[in-house]
């Protein structure tokens, strides 16, 4: 899973928090909590897609919040067929994106991180769940320790007995796992914690607080101590596996004892695990392994079928080559399972395997069915859910959200823009992301509204010297966008302001750009 570049500076903090109900109008920070969500996807950034057994909703974890999405695929027009509501911290969740997201047939979890702009540091920005669908939720504030006897010289706390993270600086919140008695949560400086909760969720209250867990049974020290960042845990109805920047336990009595599988003792290829899942129909745990510090060390997929026994490792460089013909390092985010094959989520699209690993496939760039030009710009994919063959699959990266119901030979994509026209303002066209990044970002979307048909788009430098003008770009009726690279001849376009034009039915427009790399 990703983690996004945040910082925030924090004083005196605890470990116990009260939370928050949305029943009140506002809280502590003066957020109204009774407005409405969004009917709209919250985000093109889409990191989680889960389903909630027993419903026909689909959870997305996205830049901006949690989406909850009522899918009907019995309906032929798109708004009746996918319903979004959009939950934010306009409705009282944490501020910034979801940074992780839990769903179960009773409760909704998701965690949140931001950015402050100020350094290269994540912040967390709490905890929400909700046990109704959405419609009310709680919010807790990022789990931290007290400050009760600190040693300054050495920073251990003599009554804690470990080395307290005080902070939501590198205490982002990156996956969320569930067992018989406890909420677990990790995080690379908040490490692995675990919350104590009544079978039947009713009466869940923050009074016993987030405990540390060190599962190399040493005092807990993210500053030194490797097993301490956590990033990734799943639990398989019997084990706790926890992903690490030393490798991954397993703990099958919740935490009292642990079993590490790292590069040195076991066959798996890394061990700086960024991803774990569980699939059912084959009793596998399948983890992200990337490399950490060992030169033995190598990205690659890892998985086990007889709990931990022993590894395999998968998707290795050599079988891209083989699958693609270039070899690409594998940065894995998130996994997939239906009953015939397990989906992996990487940097260079969507991987398929339907022979447990032997040999993968790459989806080809997803474009929509239906609208000539539209495609995910950016190749990377975080999130996929599948359901059983026949039925659908969905993705999401930095893009939006696609769905396919002939398993990625067709897609329809769903994506979410501001509107040229709303009660704000009215505008005639604007360019995002702006400024705009070649080296981040694929291309820069150009927003218009037009009748449909042909549309072209010029480029213009400061002194209004053509820099480009592209080939013609079908638009769809209403408000659609045109795209650039941001090259001139293959070549990234120097920083700076460029002005552009769009010649296109229902009358031209002008608008401006930022190119910042």
């Amino acid at each position: 899973m990703p983690l996004l570049i945040i910082l925030i500076l924090a004083t005196s903090v605890f470990a116990q928090f009260a939370p928050h109900s949305l029943e009140v109008s506002l809280d502590g920070r003066g957020r109204a909590l009774d407005a409405e969500p969004e009917p709209q996807l919250g985000s093109n950034v889409i990191i989680d897609i889960l389903p909630q057994d027993t419903t026909p909703l689909l959870w997305l974890g996205t830049g901006n919040g949690v989406t909850r999405l009522e899918f009907d695929r019995e309906a032929t027009e798109e708004a009746a067929r996918y319903r979004f509501l959009n939950y934010s911290d306009e409705q009282g969740l944490g501020k910034g994106g979801v940074s992780g997201l839990l769903v179960t047939d009773s409760i909704i979890w998701a965690s949140f991180a931001f950015d402050t702009t100020v350094g290269i540091s994540g912040a967390g920005g709490g905890l929400a769940y909700s046990r109704t669908y959405g419609d009310a939720w709680t919010w807790l504030p990022q789990p931290r320790d007290p400050i009760l006897g600190l040693n300054r010289q050495t920073g251990e706390d003599t009554v804690l007995g470990y080395w307290p993270t005080a902070t939501n600086v590198h205490n982002i919140t990156s996956a969320l796992a569930m067992s018989q008695n406890f909420v677990w949560i990790v995080s690379k400086g908040g490490g692995l914690r675990r919350h104590a909760y009544d079978s039947d969720y009713t009466d869940f209250q923050d009074t016993l607080g987030w405990k540390v867990v060190s599962p190399d049974g040493t005092p807990f020290n993210t500053g030194l101590e490797l097993s301490d960042r956590s990033f990734s845990v799943a639990f398989d109805g019997a084990n706790l596996w926890v992903g690490t920047a030393a490798g991954i336990f397993k703990s099958s009595d919740e935490g009292t004892n642990w079993q590490l599988f790292n590069k040195s003792n076991s066959d798996i290829s890394g061990n700086f695990v960024t991803a774990l899942d569980y699939q059912v129909s084959t009793n596998t745990v399948w983890a992200a392994t990337w490399r950490a510090q060992g030169n033995d060390e190598f990205y690659a997929v890892s998985k086990t079928s007889n709990g931990g026994v022993s590894w395999e490792v998968t998707l290795t460089e050599d079988q891209i080559e083989q699958a693609i013909g270039r070899r690409e390092t594998p940065r894995i985010h998130s996994f997939a399972f239906d009953d015939n094959a397990v989906y992996a989520c990487d940097d260079v699209g969507l991987w398929k395997t339907s022979n447990g690993g032997t040999t993968w496939e790459l989806f080809p760039q997803v474009a929509d069915s239906e609208r000539t030009g539209h495609r995910l710009e950016e190749d990377a994919i975080y999130a996929a859910y599948a359901e059983n063959p026949g039925d659908y699959l969905w993705i999401g990266g930095l893009d939006g959200l696609a769905a396919s119901a002939s398993n990625g030979a067709r897609w329809h994509i769903l994506q979410t823009a501001e509107p040229l026209k709303i009660s704000a303002r009215t505008a005639d066209t604007y360019a995002y992301p702006n400024p705009y990044s070649p080296n981040r970002f694929a291309v820069v979307r150009i927003r218009v509204e037009s009748t449909g048909g042909a549309a072209t788009l010029s480029v213009y430098d400061f002194a209004m010297s053509e820099v480009v003008s592209l080939p013609a770009q079908t638009l769809t009726p209403g408000e659609d966008y045109l795209t650039w690279d941001g090259k001139k001849d293959g070549v990234v376009v120097a920083n700076g302001t460029y002005f552009y034009k769009v010649e296109k039915p229902g009358g031209d427009v002008w608008g401006k750009l930022i190119v910042l790399d």
